[in-house]
């Protein structure tokens, strides 16, 4: 071997190395905001009970008092208005719930992913190569999307799969759907790029 190819391979593994680091860095920073959310979502969850039972109890008592006091029309407005208006605002807290929920379930997911990656084999599709000055800036939201660096390149691939035929299926799936047939599968351990698997 030349030495020019251990300087190279040498070099890919420091890469590999720091990208690495910085995956595990990111799953630590994900996995606390993940203890946070849990934790403010038991938090939402105890105020939404109160609010809710001081709600109903609101609006028996109003119940009772516009009973006792069917005289004062006005007086029956104002609490209906009232309860109206707490109602309202316990409307608002569920759907601010139901958004946080969301966005737990998609931390959970980018969490699950990030395990899944760091322990077992995996398999995605690569899709294509990118020169350095021309990679895309890809969100964070999708988290089956990898991008990897390996010599003076940038791999984009797509999908992660427990299985080698569930890969092979989507990229079939992408080829029908008017992908390059040249993307091929290739399978991922510990976070590293393992081979390119055989076409079926």
């Amino acid at each position: 071997m030349k030495d020019e190819d251990l300087l190279s391979l040498h070099y890919q593994i420091e890469k590999a190395e720091i990208k690495q680091k910085k995956l595990e860095d990111l799953l630590d920073e994900e996995s606390d905001k993940l203890k946070k959310s849990k934790k403010s979502n038991r938090l939402f969850g105890s105020f939404s009970l109160v609010l809710f039972l001081l709600t109903i109890f609101l609006v028996a008592n109003a119940f009772y008092f516009s009973k006792s006091q069917s005289k004062s029309g006005k007086a029956e407005n104002n609490e209906l208005s009232v309860i109206k208006k707490e109602l309202a605002s316990a409307k608002k807290e569920l759907e601010t719930l139901k958004k946080e929920k969301i966005n737990l379930k998609e931390i959970k997911d980018l969490y699950l992913y990030r395990s899944l990656i760091k322990k077992d084999t995996v398999y995605s599709v690569q899709l294509k190569a990118f020169s350095a000055k021309n990679t895309p800036a890809i969100s964070e939201k999708f988290t089956n999307a990898l991008i990897y660096s390996d010599t003076s390149f940038y791999k984009m691939s797509l999908g992660i799969f427990e299985t080698l035929s569930e890969a092979q299926d989507f990229r079939k799936t992408l080829i029908a759907s008017g992908f390059d047939k040249r993307i091929f599968v290739i399978s991922y351990k510990d976070g590293k790029r393992l081979k390119i698997e055989e076409f079926q």
